[in-house]
């Protein structure tokens, strides 16, 4: 196994797509967010790093971030890596990821990947609940102990470990503490988002897997990606009052806002440029068909209201291609479909959205100060119902529940988005949430360990 993560840094660069570092957001070290949300929120600020490369040693950040289908997870590390290593240049930062999603992503400088193996299997073949469950299991024990050699092998001076605190299932579990024995100088960072689910079922699962002792024993810090205003962790999740010093609120983590022409912008996408615009978007798109198909019905609805309506439908790179061929063949000039855009970019040009609630599309969709028609994800877990919840009880967006949705309802809640007035809703927005600069308010968290040599 050793030799398997010692073929992962022997990769040709080709492998990965590498880009220049995109600029900081000018003045957003700067920025002050509302210190009501809590007193360890104005972080330190990065000391001066250390540049002269004959005298400083290279130092390592190691990310664990566990998407597998979804973008959202992966997204949000890169974010977090780029500007890591934009303030600190002797670092290096390496990602350990089951997304596939990264490989086709443009790494930052000094950024590299290991990717986590996933269990593929033929849909012709069919296997036992038992034979599913082994398989799985070697799977896991795969994965732990990629990640346990990688992470001796890589000595980190930091790890940051993204949503499961142990990895997926514990699969990090054994490389954390070895790594933690091995190397008592490297600090540990779990990265949280405020809404992660049901808080009762977080709790257990953080019992049963021993996540309560990690917090004691393992973690030097806990990083919130969220405003203790909105939602409170150490509330929602039961953590130990001995724990919760802890604890920082970084803010929301978001990329930068791009800048674009919107009429361009609508022209490339074959769109009308001038008129309403309401973007629909469901993030990867594994699941997120009848949201698309519900906004398409609800735009024929509005029409006839707005008259200057158009809509565009991005899919996601995990639609089906059945049914994208479905939305495809319901294509207008005033409503296209796109299998992948850039949807942040298209939100600075929309009048209204309609997006499921992951915590990615609906900050990003906040940074745009956009009116927000949420439908969460129609699963067991529950998270992105909670935010639609927190976020309508602000006023901030309104919500469908994914068992109401159709064309009626969704329309019914897209026509309060279009008669939104967009300047009353920005203020709003950023009365609730000042700023989006949680990306270098944890870089500056992070400093007290990243900072010096």
């Amino acid at each position: 196994m050793a030799a398997a993560v010692a073929e992962v840094g022997r990769r040709k660069p080709s492998l990965v797509k590498r880009g220049n570092r995109p600029s900081l957001v000018a003045g957003r070290a700067a920025a002050a967010l509302d210190n009501r949300q809590t007193a360890s929120f104005a972080a330190p600020q990065p000391p001066a790093p250390v540049t002269d490369g004959r005298s400083a040693r290279t130092r390592t950040v190691f990310l664990y971030a566990q998407d597998n289908r979804g973008l959202g997870h992966i997204n949000r590390t890169l974010t977090i890596a780029r500007h890591i290593l934009e303030a600190y240049p002797i670092f290096v930062a390496y990602i350990a990821t089951k997304s596939r999603i990264a490989g086709a992503s443009t790494l930052p400088e000094r950024c590299d990947y290991i990717k986590l193996p996933t269990r593929l299997a033929p849909p012709t073949i069919r296997q036992t609940e038992d034979e599913e469950e082994a398989a799985s299991r070697q799977f896991r024990e795969l994965r732990s102990q990629i990640l346990r050699d990688a992470a001796q092998g890589l000595a980190p001076d930091l790890v940051l470990v993204d949503h499961e605190p142990l990895g997926s299932g514990g699969e990090f579990r054994d490389g954390l503490y070895a790594l933690k024995a091995r190397r008592p100088a490297t600090r540990f960072v779990f990265g949280m988002r405020d809404i992660m689910d049901d808080p009762g079922k977080i709790r257990a699962l953080w019992q049963e897997l021993g996540v309560y002792e990690a917090f004691e024993n393992l973690y030097d810090g806990i990083a919130v990606y969220g405003s203790r205003n909105l939602y409170d962790v150490a509330e929602a999740y039961a953590i130990p009052v001995s724990v919760r010093a802890k604890l920082h609120y970084c803010g929301y983590i978001v990329r930068d806002l791009p800048t674009i022409d919107p009429g361009l912008l609508r022209r490339k996408h074959g769109l009308p440029e001038n008129g309403r615009l309401v973007l629909a978007t469901v993030g990867s798109g594994s699941d997120g068909y009848p949201v698309l198909a519900a906004a398409r019905a609800a735009m024929e609805l509005l029409q006839t209201t707005f008259t200057d309506l158009s809509m565009i439908l991005v899919a996601g790179p995990f639609m089906s291609a059945a049914e994208q061929a479905m939305l495809d063949a319901r294509a207008t000039a005033t409503c296209r479909v796109s299998p992948e855009a850039d949807t942040f970019q298209l939100m600075a040009a929309a009048d209204a959205i309609v997006s499921m609630g992951g915590y990615n599309s609906v900050c990003e969709a906040l940074v745009a100060a956009r009116p927000l028609v949420i439908v969460p994800r129609a699963t067991h877990k529950i998270e992105q119902q909670i935010r639609a919840e927190v976020l309508a009880a602000r006023g901030l967006a309104r919500w469908v529940h994914p068992k109401q949705l159709n064309g009626d309802c969704l329309a019914e809640a897209l026509e309060w988005a279009l008669r939104c007035d967009q300047r009353a809703h920005r203020r709003r927005v950023r009365e609730i949430i000042p700023s989006f600069d949680g990306a270098a308010r944890l870089t500056a968290y992070l400093s007290r360990w990243l900072g010096g040599d």
